[in-house]
């Protein structure tokens, strides 16, 4: 059917359509085409050409366009990656001192809750539901091994957890193709895959972590083989690490700055009170008997006061019954309790005035801030760095044998830092047909491993063996899945 007048068409060079496709003249400012002749559509149907490029929409306003050069906007868009890191690092930083601060005063006690397997992957879940990400997940959970108020054996679910609380995301976005049955059934079938893999793998690996710890004490497969790899990496059983990590000397000023501790006074509570000698005929005597290792972290806090502590000179019982690598000391538990217990944690920086808990409380609300804003900035610059060339690759690995589509999974994830991206990513190529499903799942496993790398960078910040361990045991969680129902066809499908 014709148009009614007063619709004119634009006559110009571009895209073949019939009168109903085209704009009525009286909807636009004339001024703001190129008008190369008009005709009418009274005199019957025709083919004409109109350039839709050059026709304004009337309601939708057009987006100013940059006038940097496009070289400086990339050079911008460079500095602001490494902005973003050293925000996510300096996050981290000031996270470990606010858990120390909010843990040396009892509240490491809230994270008793994970001590239950199934209690702690529900949380790894809901966590990486609510902040829709497994990488800002893993960090923090890094970070509390590493700030020692979370054991590796209880963090070990709630990375499971993450795993599989990440995989929302592209399945929220497989419900775009809703308005197509087909579409919307191809996406969903290639969004779940990532789902499936999860928790089939989290279905076999935390029952055997749990069944074997409770024999070997400690841990599973997955504990002790990143803890012997951890171990190797650090040089030793339990060694921390021998030297300083580059990405701690970077943030730590600033950190400093806003919040410090007294390591000293964290390292005397964990020793707890010493321990008193029983005298005979002597019940009321406060007689101590400290070692040299908590002797010298005394020293440190106060040596003034440790100084002024008397020895053991009349009680030669007591002195007696003290080791030799201990010292015998009268009041000693004095002391401790007005030099460790009522001592303030955070030392010196902005966030020291408030007390432990005020100072841990509001610095773990600005490290929260870091770090999440940090990671949502950096995933948005890279994603308009390389994700043009990514879709590019991505076309080509549905092409590829899947061990090398698994391969291009992980390099894409490794460069944007994200798997969610990455499987969003592939959700709606999958949906219009051009990835099918199995190919979908090699390059899901494969951004299920590149997405560990931000878990191994938080562990470089701290640089202990624990959060090495943990995100070692990420890493070690995706590969033994991998290892499980991946390379037998029968198990994959």
């Amino acid at each position: 059917p014709r148009p009614t007048p007063p619709h004119r068409l634009i006559q110009s060079q571009c895209l073949c359509h019939r009168c109903p496709c085209l704009v009525p003249l009286s909807a636009m400012p004339v001024e703001d085409i190129q008008v190369q002749s008009v005709i009418d559509c009274q005199a019957g149907p025709q083919d004409v050409a109109i350039d839709v490029a050059a026709v304004p929409d009337p309601e939708k306003k057009q987006a100013p366009q940059s006038r940097l050069p496009p070289k400086l906007c990339t050079l911008l868009r460079i500095l602001g990656l490494f902005a973003c890191l050293y925000c996510f690092l300096l996050g981290l930083d000031i996270m470990g001192v606010a858990f120390k601060a909010l843990g040396g005063k009892g509240a490491g006690k809230l994270f008793a809750i994970t001590d239950n397997p199934i209690t702690g992957l529900m949380v790894g879940v809901l966590a990486t539901v609510l902040v829709q990400s497994s990488s800002t997940s893993t960090s923090i959970v890094v970070g509390l091994v590493g700030a020692e108020q979370l054991s590796v054996h209880n963090a070990i679910p709630i990375i499971m957890g993450a795993n599989i609380g990440t995989s929302v995301t592209n399945t929220i976005v497989s419900m775009g193709h809703l308005g197509e049955r087909l579409e919307l059934e191809r996406a969903f079938s290639g969004a779940t895959v990532h789902d499936m893999f999860n928790m089939l793998a989290v279905i076999v690996l935390l029952p055997l972590e749990v069944i074997v710890a409770a024999f070997a004490g400690h841990g599973g497969p997955i504990y002790w083989l990143s803890k012997v790899v951890a171990e190797a990496m650090l040089g030793g059983s339990g060694a921390e690490a021998t030297f300083t990590s580059p990405t701690t000397a970077m943030v730590e000023p600033l950190a400093n700055a806003i919040i410090y501790k007294s390591k000293y006074v964290i390292k005397a509570l964990s020793m707890g009170p010493p321990a008193k000698v029983s005298i005979p005929g002597a019940a009321d005597a406060n007689v101590f008997c400290v070692s040299d290792a908590m002797l010298s972290v005394w020293k440190h806090i106060d040596e003034s006061a440790v100084s002024a502590l008397q020895a053991c000179q009349q009680q030669v019982a007591a002195a007696a019954a003290c080791k030799s690598e201990s010292s015998c000391l009268l009041d000693a538990d004095k002391f401790y309790v007005d030099h460790a217990e009522h001592a303030q944690i955070l030392k010196s920086g902005l966030l020291a005035s408030i007390g432990d808990v005020g100072g841990g409380v509001v610095g773990l609300l600005i490290s929260l801030a870091l770090i999440c804003g940090s990671l949502f900035v950096l995933v948005k610059l890279l994603h308009v760095l390389v994700m043009g060339s990514a879709r590019r690759v991505i076309m080509k690995a549905t092409h590829m044998n899947d061990y090398l589509a698994m391969a291009v999974g992980a390099v894409l994830t490794f460069v944007v830092q994200s798997s969610s991206v990455v499987t969003s990513a592939l959700t709606p190529l999958c949906g219009i047909g051009v990835l099918p499903v199995e190919k979908m799942l090699p390059m899901t496993l494969g951004a299920n491993i590149g997405t560990t790398f931000t878990g191994l960078l938080a562990a470089m910040s701290v640089l202990t063996s624990a959060s090495l361990q943990i995100a070692l045991c990420h890493l070690f969680f995706n590969v033994l899945g991998i290892f499980i129902w991946f390379p037998v066809p029968a198990m994959r499908k």
